[in-house]
């Protein structure tokens, strides 16, 4: 089951150009560009640290995302328009600093990039909020397969992250990413604490909720990008109730009119108030139980003739075609 993962990291610094990168630039550009003609500057995208939602990447993950970071767009927010598309990663690399371990007792291991994009006039703003450090703090959005207990050495286990089992810390070890999708400015404080955060694709729902649980569990608050995919979702929950609503009430006046033909002793509120007490289920089936029961009292064969021969006179059962 894949994952989708936010990891914060930070820009570390401009830079002129160095011997080879017009060149790593140029792959991504529809034309010839000359080194004043871009700006660069360097960051660091995630790393394998012990993060707030205990979890952490391993490092050989780190390496496999080097190459699916290659060519991966820089935006603001996570807002994924074209619109907002502001630079360009041309160069990645997985750097170790030297006498530095992580939580877990691994040496510090961080994934690093490069990143263009062109000096014009639009872009002098950007490039004057990176220079004098207001866009500072990225993170990166991509999907990992594995997420594998850091006690049993086994996914979707019993044990709790953060939760300690005979003095080792419960963590989850991301493996395999299948994918990366971009790296973000956003207003996130640069530090180990802002941490990752990831929801399984395929039920978003579930973990929002556990992530609301965790953060209320732990006193802390919902990032940026965290509430506004709550206010989608919320969103989404209410276009759906008011489909369902709409649907639920087509239901009940059908079983009305088709219960007015079964059951025509059965006052029409008498009738009226037992439907309201039907779950959506049972309104269903009564529904389907109607149907047949109507059909057997208005036949309805006309509407399921078939064709006329060729030659005979089509407009026979025309009023009663579906």
């Amino acid at each position: 089951m894949s994952e989708i993962g936010v990891k914060e990291g930070f820009v570390l610094e401009s830079g002129s150009l160095t011997p080879g990168e017009m060149e790593q630039i140029n792959r991504y550009t529809r034309r010839e560009f000359a080194p004043e003609e871009v700006y660069t500057f360097s960051l660091v995208l995630c790393d394998n640290e012990v993060d707030r939602d205990y979890e952490r990447f391993s490092v050989d993950a780190l390496e496999k995302l080097q190459a699916l970071f290659l060519g991966k767009t820089c935006i603001l927010d996570h807002e994924r328009k074209s619109f907002n598309q502001t630079a360009r990663i041309y160069d990645t690399a997985v750097e170790q600093e030297p006498g530095r371990t992580t939580r877990a007792g691994e040496p510090y291991t961080r994934l690093t990039a490069r990143a263009y994009l062109p000096r014009t006039p639009k872009n002098q703003e950007t490039i004057e909020l990176i220079e004098s450090g207001i866009l500072k703090e990225v993170s990166i959005s991509c999907a990992v397969q594995r997420a594998v207990c850091s006690v049993c050495g086994e996914t979707g286990c019993a044990h709790e992250k953060g939760q300690t089992y005979q003095g080792k810390l419960c963590v989850h070890i991301l493996e395999e990413p299948t994918d990366a999708y971009e790296c973000s400015f956003v207003a996130v404080p640069a530090q180990r604490e802002a941490g990752v955060r990831k929801s399984f694709s395929e039920d978003w729902a579930g973990t929002l909720e556990k992530r609301l649980q965790e953060a209320s569990r732990q006193g802390q608050g919902l990032s940026a990008y965290e509430t506004r995919q709550l206010q989608k979702r919320l969103e989404e929950l209410t276009r759906q109730a008011a489909f369902g609503a709409q649907y639920r009430e087509e239901l009940r006046e059908k079983a009305l009119r088709l219960g007015g033909i079964v059951q025509p002793r059965v006052p029409r509120e008498v009738l009226k108030s037992a439907l309201e007490g039907l779950s959506d289920e049972e309104l269903v089936q009564l529904d389907r139980a109607y149907e047949e029961m109507a059909a057997e009292v208005l036949p309805l064969k006309p509407q399921l003739a078939p064709e006329a021969p060729r030659g005979s006179d089509t407009n026979v059962h025309a009023a009663f075609r579906i």
